[in-house]
């Protein structure tokens, strides 16, 4: 950022926290590179932990000076060190720059510097994470509602997301079902009621994968966790690798009484052709909202 623009930026105190703990007084270490139609900045915060996080499809292409990689601030706040990749549009990484750059990267044994490594993101960024999953042998990935891939030769059902499919889909690391038989895991949260995200967890090596269902969830599966304040614990335990089954779906309890989950279990119960459970449903979602109101109020 040498131009009088970027010098504005930096006088309004704009600049992204990351840019300012890699270039700040405090002397923080770091990089930034773009690379086409993506960048990656990358934070160190020591050698225990690196997450690398990718930008899903609501993110890319964001215009603000002061925007995060994904995660950013979580994994700021966990004082890990941090990889994060911006795409500037529904990109699914088709890109033989930044390919190229997690290549270099391997290669100069950056990912084996760290003692563990995680790949994270949703949907189209959950893509990511499972298909650079090889540049780093015995990560963990966590992933959410994601794509194994775009290619229409290899997933004729998938009839969503056709800028992404329009994409160069013969590059490297375009098929996550090929990615992951190094990685020691990979957690992926899904709601199986979405055909589509099932099938692409369906295609996935299933002794890597730990599958988590997220019934009801709908795509939106990061915004659900979010909703019921579930989405950082979830997160901190998957990219430490501790996270269990069973304290999963212990997190995901308080679902019921979103109203994402209501319209999500309607339109399913629709599809199915069971309007008469469907309408039961609606009226016990809506009581027992009602009681809940009527406690807060009392209490």
């Amino acid at each position: 950022m040498k131009d009088g623009h970027a010098e504005d930026i930096a006088a309004e105190g704009l600049l992204p926290v990351w840019l300012r703990d890699i270039s700040g007084p405090a002397g923080g270490t770091g990089f930034y590179e773009k690379t086409g139609e993506h960048a990656a900045a990358f934070v160190d915060r020591g050698r225990h932990q690196l997450v690398v996080s990718f930008d899903n499809l609501a993110d890319a292409g964001n215009p603000g000076h002061d925007v995060e990689p994904w995660g950013g601030k979580f994994i700021r706040d966990k004082g890990w060190s941090h990889l994060g990749v911006f795409a500037r549009g529904p990109s699914w990484y088709r890109d033989p720059e930044i390919i190229g750059l997690f290549d270099r990267l391997a290669r100069r044994g950056f990912f084996d510097s760290f003692d563990r490594v995680a790949l994270v993101g949703t949907s189209m960024g959950g893509f990511a994470a499972l298909a650079f999953a090889d540049f780093a042998p015995g990560s963990t990935v966590v992933a959410l509602s994601p794509q194994t891939t775009l290619d229409r030769t290899r997933v004729p059902w998938e009839e969503r997301f056709l800028k992404g499919q329009a994409r160069d889909w013969t590059l490297p690391c375009s098929d996550a079902a090929h990615t992951i038989g190094r990685i020691d895991r990979a957690y992926i949260l899904y709601d199986p009621a979405v055909k589509a995200d099932l099938w692409h967890v369906e295609r996935l090596p299933q002794d890597r994968v730990i599958r988590l269902k997220g019934f009801w969830f709908g795509h939106k599966t990061a915004v659900v966790m979010r909703r019921i304040d579930q989405l950082k614990p979830f997160m901190e335990a998957a990219v430490t690798g501790t996270l269990t089954e069973p304290a999963f779906y212990r997190m995901i309890r308080a679902r019921k009484d979103l109203l994402l989950y209501r319209r999500e279990v309607e339109a399913d119960l629709t599809r199915r052709g069971q309007k008469v459970r469907m309408k039961r449903f609606r009226d016990a979602f809506r009581n027992r909202k009602r009681r809940l109101a009527n406690v807060l109020a009392e209490g």
